[in-house]
Formats: C-alpha cells, structure tokens, sequence
C-alpha cells in the first residue's frame, strides 16, 4: 500500500464492492465483544448503533440504510434539514459509531459470529 494519500483516496474510490464490506465495519460494544469475541463487525440495516464523534455525539438509533458505494451509514433520528426544509438522515462514517446491539436475523451472520467466538 502506497504512504501516498492520493493514491489512497484513489484506491478507495476505486475500490470493488466486495473490498467496500470492510470500509462500513464498526467497533462492538464492551458486552458484545465479549460475548462473541470479535473487536469490530460489519454494520448491517437494523443493528442499533451509537454516535462517537461529530454533532450527534451520544445519540443511539437503529441503522436504517449501509451505504456501500460512498461508505457511509445512516441512522435514524441522526437528521439534517434540507434546504426545503425536510428533515433527511445524515449519513455517518462508520468509524463514528459503536454497535450496542446487532440484528441476527441473517442465519449466515449469526453462523460466522459464533463461528469467531470459537476460534478466540
């Protein structure tokens, strides 16, 4: 990898869609870490999320949208007003946020969670 931040902002604007999983990752809360053992976890619609950093700094919602093309989460009641004056979610780097509480609906999620926790 490149030390140059050109060719940093290039590769990840380039980036595949599969390589663009591992940019909407976020930090795990203490009890979630420790129940499955993991640091960090992709960030999926519905997990319930907590602001770290920026104007909403404490704020917790449920993720309503991951978007994988600009990298970017957007979570409910983390709103802006649009010039029309229309509340619309502002969307939050993934870094920003710590997941409190994840939905395991998705059978394969839940499989490769407790599929870490084992190998811990």
């Amino acid at each position: 990898m490149s030390k140059q931040p050109r060719k940093q902002r290039n590769d990840d604007a380039s980036a595949a869609l599969h390589e663009r999983h591992a940019k909407v990752r976020a930090t795990l809360s203490d009890s979630l870490r420790e129940e499955y053992g993991q640091r960090n976890v992709r960030v999926n619609e519905g997990d319930t999320v907590e602001v770290l950093r920026g104007d909403f700094a404490g704020e917790s919602g449920e993720v309503i949208d991951v978007d994988l093309s600009n990298t970017t989460v957007r979570v409910e009641d983390v709103t802006v007003e649009a010039a029309d004056g229309e509340e619309v979610p502002r969307p939050i780097d993934a870094s920003n946020l710590r997941v409190t509480d994840l939905t395991l609906e998705d059978d394969l999620r839940q499989e490769r969670l407790e599929s870490e926790e084992d190998s811990a």
